[in-house]
């Protein structure tokens, strides 16, 4: 836990969670101080400060370059007043700078097109309904779900081992305990020595996870919430996002009750099979879950577009497994199970009551 209590104007300026609650960004962020503040009436003056310089230093629409030129000018004025003061402008020249290269990651953290600044050496893609295995140049295999991506570093298995990925994938790497191997993805990073995981990161969903077969594995959220989580054998951990993802005009949103970052253990049915990783055996188990929820796995799994005509019918609860059926006959075992309507327009599929 941090102790905020000697905290100057300056360090609040720092905290990317106060920024947020400046900027008014993150309702999280935002109860999260607004409770402080009402718990910290001491520090009503330091925070009010802080709060002012935000608005002076961030909410200013001049660019970053011109704010440091005119505080710089102002400073260099000020040079025979007492020398103290000199150091204290200089670090708020490093707060506007800290604060305005935050501000920038964090409004465009959910659009990033690459998570990981690493040189890519190549890229390998899979379409909707498309799966396919790749074996790296370590010996690492990595099996590439459908509609998802993999980019491999250009420094691969030299001092360490780095990956991009979009979407899903199951990776299975070889021990080598001098040379990290490092996932990157929008939500997370994970960092492993010698183990079997799967990793769910598609930026169409409002979740990401990652699950772990064996070995053991450490992830940190991009953000720099949660802290670095620890994961071992059989344990799932499921990251909530906090930015509104939408998809083919429909707005999805993690619910308001709903935590960040969940841990818990992967779902196992009684023929062994771990539901998570069901696709890397060609199969698709869904294991009492709503319409809503499997919308998106059969989206990709058969290359077609789910609409539902009353939101009453994405709340359908389902447990079922297929393997090879068709779409139509996945549609129509689910008509077994709920009373419901479809109808097929090329790849459109419109679900009705």
């Amino acid at each position: 836990m941090i102790d905020r209590s000697q905290f100057n104007a300056e360090d609040f300026l720092v905290d990317s969670t106060f920024q947020q609650f400046c900027e008014g960004t993150d309702k999280l962020c935002v109860g999260y101080w607004e409770k402080y503040i009402s718990a910290h009436p001491e520090q009503a003056g330091v925070i009010a400060e802080a709060k002012r310089l935000h608005f002076i230093l961030s909410g200013n629409k001049r660019s970053l370059n011109n704010q440091v030129e005119i505080l710089k000018q102002d400073t260099d004025e000020r040079k025979n007043i007492r020398i103290y003061r000199k150091y204290n402008w200089l670090k708020i020249a490093a707060a506007i700078l800290l604060v305005a290269s935050i501000g920038f990651l964090y409004r465009n953290y959910s659009s990033r097109k690459e998570q990981a600044e690493i040189a890519v050496a190549h890229t390998f893609t899979t379409k909707s309904g498309e799966r396919k295995k790749i074996t790296l140049s370590d010996g690492s295999t990595v099996l590439l779900n459908a509609k998802s991506s993999i980019s491999i570093g250009a420094a691969f298995n030299e001092s360490t081992r780095e990956v991009v990925l979009k979407g899903e994938a199951y990776f299975d790497v070889v021990h080598n305990k001098d040379k990290p191997f490092k996932v990157h993805t929008s939500e997370f990073d994970i960092n492993v020595l010698g183990t079997a995981f799967n990793v769910k990161a598609y930026p169409d969903e409002i979740s990401s996870e990652a699950t772990l077969i064996r070995g053991l594995i450490t992830m940190e959220a991009v953000n720099g919430n949660g802290g670095t989580i620890t994961l071992k054998p059989s344990q799932k951990v499921t990251f909530y996002k906090n930015v509104v993802v939408k998809e083919k005009q429909k707005i999805l949103k993690p619910a308001a009750t709903r935590p960040e970052i969940i841990i818990n253990h992967y779902t196992l049915i009684k023929d062994s099979t771990i539901v998570e990783t069901a696709w890397t055996q060609n199969r698709i188990e869904i294991y009492d879950q709503d319409f809503d929820q499997i919308q998106s796995v059969l989206e990709k799994w058969f290359n077609v577009e789910i609409k539902f005509a009353d939101p009453e019918i994405e709340k359908y609860r389902f447990t079922a497994t297929f393997s090879h059926e068709s779409i139509e006959q996945v549609m129509s075992a689910l008509q077994k199970v709920e009373n419901f309507k479809y109808e097929i327009k090329g790849n459109q599929i419109i679900i009705s009551k």
